[in-house]
């Protein structure tokens, strides 16, 4: 177990050590991705690290002291980021860098979730303009319905039968109008009786003639 002043340095060469052997093994110098790779493959001993992760070269420590004071003050001052600097173990550029990406992050964040409210907003009144015109639609349907031209005379003489079909005292004679003639009001009895009662009369004028 080394003493954890030296584990930085000894850190330092135990990842040289793999960077070169990697290259050598591919012929190439190695890239951001390939140096990430050797890591995985190869982390470190415990005797050499106290076990605490790092990303983007910040401990996990260091993260949460900036991710915690980021929470209050967004912009922190110069004299602040030296603080934070000599908390976390980083450089003040580090510090510096790590607000800046963060508040970039946020703001793009915020821009594309005002983009999808603002698109579900026009959505909505999209909707909302079109319902008026499907109201208007039925409002002149109901107004066409109102003001339909009358019915034609045959239409309505076909009523006026049937009308009178319905109802047992209305007479069976046709109705004037339509070619029949007028019905005598009064006489429902035998026809015998309507013969009788038109010519009495008429039979009763001819012997005062003849008298």
């Amino acid at each position: 177990q080394f003493s954890p002043h030296n584990h930085p340095k000894l850190q330092q060469l135990w990842l040289k050590a793999h960077y070169v052997e990697a290259e050598k093994l591919r012929g190439r110098p190695l890239g951001a991705v390939g140096k990430y790779r050797v890591r995985r493959k190869f982390p470190l001993p415990r005797t050499i690290w106290d076990g605490e992760e790092t990303s983007y070269c910040f401990k996990e420590k260091s993260r949460g002291v900036l991710r915690e004071w980021y929470t209050h003050n967004p912009y922190p001052s110069p004299r602040e980021k030296r603080e934070l600097a000599e908390a976390t173990g980083l450089t003040t550029t580090q510090v510096s860098n790590w607000f800046k990406n963060r508040r970039q992050r946020d703001r793009a964040a915020e821009a594309k979730e005002r983009e999808n409210s603002e698109n579900n907003n026009a959505g909505g009144n999209k909707q909302n303009q079109l319902s008026p015109l499907d109201g208007g639609k039925s409002l002149m349907s109901s107004s066409e319905d109102e003001f339909s031209p009358p019915q034609s005379p045959d239409q309505n003489s076909a009523l006026l039968l049937q009308g009178n079909m319905s109802h047992p005292g209305a007479s069976s004679y046709p109705m004037s109008g339509l070619g029949g003639p007028q019905p005598v009001h009064g006489m429902h009895g035998h026809p015998h009786q309507l013969q009788d009662s038109l010519l009495g009369p008429l039979t009763s004028s001819l012997v005062d003639l003849g008298s």
